[in-house]
């Protein structure tokens, strides 16, 4: 696979490139199926798990480790089914040290074996009650046999970062001499940094023959099963046990798409995935994980922000060039976004307190909206209040808050302002008081207060009464709606309301997070409307004279 232009990493990595032990081809071995499926609470189904062995094939897995055969009948059947898809992808079944479970993944007619062992002396002593010597006769014993039916034996030394170096270099040797053509090198409860662990897989690769290809198996215990998959790759290993979404026990595995990616384009390594069949995959097991386990909102490529910009600094410069603030493009994963600016405004650029005016115009000039100079800053006035209050300004909200905005009576056409309003509720019944000024000539203050089945009723109610010595006003229709889900969704009102005298009617609308404001801020617009109306059908607005 070449290195993409849609790239742009540290310049950085060039210049170490050099002082690395890289592989010529990286390759995967997918544990989703096994591992992962031992994340607490996850269970796939047979069906769910042909589809998973079928995706990775077609996302170019070099390995799918299938499942575990001993374990259970549907492990079984599954790992047999797997195994007679003819896939190009090699099935792998796990096994331990034990006849039987060597003959199940014998029985599974599986394309190759990965046979595992503990060597940490407190797996040795805690859980297998064996000496070392004896690890290595069960070693000799069953790889051995393993390779009487395998042409391809994986071992693999479980707990190997908190085993003896020279027991494991010791299981890793007898291994390889009893038909083993492949080591694994697992981190299995993710006890050692980065450093530590590139210096263990350094120890291996020199100490066992150059032909044998090293994996490495890591777990995320501290966060760091990426970076220690990384540091074997930069030490000798060329192989990448992962999982997508970096399922499995405990913290899970090393992610596979941070695994591929880094892999890929800090590295340029070549290798046979598919990139753009990633970010599906990754959506497809999601969904086989019924709600259980789901893509974070923050995970790296995959996540909901992963390819999102809010700060006016970084949207500014994303409009130029993409690269600024992504290090690839999304569309290099599967994601449907280029780097067109018109892809960037309309999926990446998010909108909230962070914004900044050149993100907003873009965006804007987009949706072929023209503001005035007032307009643009209450647009951004408003979805910087909304921010401000703990609030997401999503897609919905953003043009809702446009939508209302734009639709606002100018200034100097405005006969009906709120200045006030006051609203009382809890045990008692709720009551709304109002202070608007009113244009009949010059601005003049109005005060009402009226109660309600509740504020929002209670406010309309208000309001109502105070125009009316002016106007006597008769509400027809009122609908309240909320822009997204969630209590802090913005709400948006809108009304229909007569003018009984002259038989005008108006429609209109409002967007605020509070939705009595809303109501209300809808209500005073259609008032200013009718009165404009009926000034354009009157020389004088016939109002009576207030007292």
């Amino acid at each position: 696979m070449e290195k993409n232009n849609d790239v742009s990493v540290s310049q950085i990595m060039e210049e170490i490139r050099d002082s690395l032990i890289l592989p010529e081809k990286a390759y995967f071995f997918d544990t989703t199926l096994r591992d992962g499926e031992q994340t607490p609470g996850i269970s796939f189904t047979h069906k769910e798990k042909i589809s998973i062995a079928q995706t990775l094939n077609e996302m170019k897995i070099d390995v799918i480790e299938a499942g575990f055969p001993v374990t259970s009948k549907g492990d079984f059947e599954a790992c047999k089914a797997i195994s007679k898809l003819g896939l190009d992808s090699e099935v792998i079944g796990l096994a331990r040290m034990a006849k039987l479970d060597i003959d199940k993944v014998i029985e599974a007619d599986m394309d190759s074996i990965h046979v595992f062992i503990a060597t940490s002396d407190i797996h040795l002593k805690s859980k297998l009650q064996m000496s070392r010597d004896e690890v290595i006769e069960q070693i000799n014993k069953y790889v051995s046999y393993a390779k009487e039916h395998y042409s391809t034996v994986l071992f693999s030394a479980e707990d190997a970062t908190r085993s003896d170096l020279d027991f494991l270099i010791r299981a890793n040797l007898n291994a390889i001499e009893s038909g083993a053509t492949r080591i694994n090198i697992p981190d299995t409860v993710g006890t050692i940094s980065p450093k530590a662990f590139g210096y263990m897989v350094k120890y291996v690769y020199k100490a066992i023959p150059s032909d044998i290809r090293i994996a490495v198996h890591c777990h995320n215990d501290f966060g760091l099963a990426v970076a220690n998959t990384i540091a074997g790759f930069e030490n000798g290993a060329s192989e990448a046990q992962t999982t997508i979404m970096g399922l499995g026990e405990r913290a899970g595995n090393a992610s596979f798409e941070e695994t591929a990616m880094s892999l890929y384009a800090l590295y340029h390594l070549p290798m046979n995935i598919i990139t753009k069949k990633i970010f599906p995959t990754a959506k497809l097991i999601e969904s086989y994980c019924g709600g259980k386990v789901k893509i974070g909102r923050l995970q790296p490529l995959i996540g909901q922000n992963a390819f999102s910009h809010e700060a006016g600094i970084h949207a500014h410069a994303m409009i130029k060039n993409a690269r600024t603030y992504e290090p690839i493009t999304p569309q290099l994963i599967g994601i449907s976004r280029s780097d067109s600016v018109m892809d960037i405004l309309k999926q990446s650029i998010k909108f909230g307190k962070h914004s900044g005016g050149h993100a907003l115009k873009a965006k804007l000039g987009d949706l072929g909206i023209n503001t005035n100079d007032q307009q643009f800053v209450k647009i951004m006035n408003h979805i910087k209040d909304f921010g401000d209050k703990g609030h997401e300004v999503s897609e919905e909200d953003f043009l809702a808050i446009v939508k209302d905005v734009m639709g606002e009576i100018p200034e100097e056409e405005q006969y009906v302002i709120l200045e006030e309003l006051t609203v009382l509720t809890g045990s008692i019944t709720p009551s709304s008081t109002v202070r608007l000024k009113i244009r009949n000539g010059d601005f003049i203050e109005k005060v009402a207060s009226s109660v309600g089945v509740g504020p929002v009723d209670a406010s309309v109610n208000a309001i109502i009464k105070c125009f009316k010595p002016m106007s006597n006003i008769k509400l027809l229709n009122f609908q309240i709606d909320a822009i997204t889900g969630g209590t802090d969704a913005l709400g948006h009102v809108t009304i229909e309301i007569l003018d009984i005298e002259s038989k005008i009617i108006v429609k209109t609308s409002a967007t605020h997070e509070d939705i009595v404001m809303c109501s209300v801020l809808a209500l005073v617009k259609g008032l200013n409307l009718i009165v404009k109306k009926k000034s354009v059908e009157m020389e004088k607005i016939p109002f009576k004279k207030i007292e």
